[in-house]
């Protein structure tokens, strides 16, 4: 019986990089960063979050995807209970809920108990 090693982890990424280095190949660099991180003291400020139960027309219309008609239909089907209720309850589209959910959060506005 022919017995096979294996060779595992760094060691054999350096065994095998070494052994297509000696038959010619060019070593591999990883590519650098087209553009160069923003200055830890300049980075774009966040857009404020958008409170879905109590935000205005123009508020919520300065979301992503979210023109007049998407934003007259989150007004009047308010109150929402959870943010994924636009889409469950079929206010706005999937794919704008995805783009605009870091952007949104919902208090909910339940009726007081007696």
């Amino acid at each position: 019986m022919k017995s096979t090693t294996w060779l595992c982890g760094p060691l054999a990424g350096a065994l095998l990089g070494a052994a297509s280095l000696a038959q010619g190949a060019q070593p591999q660099t990883p590519a650098a960063p087209s553009q160069a991180a923003p200055a830890p003291g300049k980075a774009k400020p966040m857009p404020k979050p958008v409170e879905i139960n109590s935000a205005s027309r123009q508020e919520l219309m300065k979301l992503p995807g979210i023109n007049a008609a998407l934003a007259d239909k989150i007004i009047a089907g308010r109150p929402y209970l959870s943010k994924s209720k636009l889409v469950t309850q079929n206010v706005i589209p999937a794919m704008t809920y995805q783009a605009i959910r870091g952007r949104i959060y919902c208090r909910a506005h339940l009726p007081a108990k007696p």
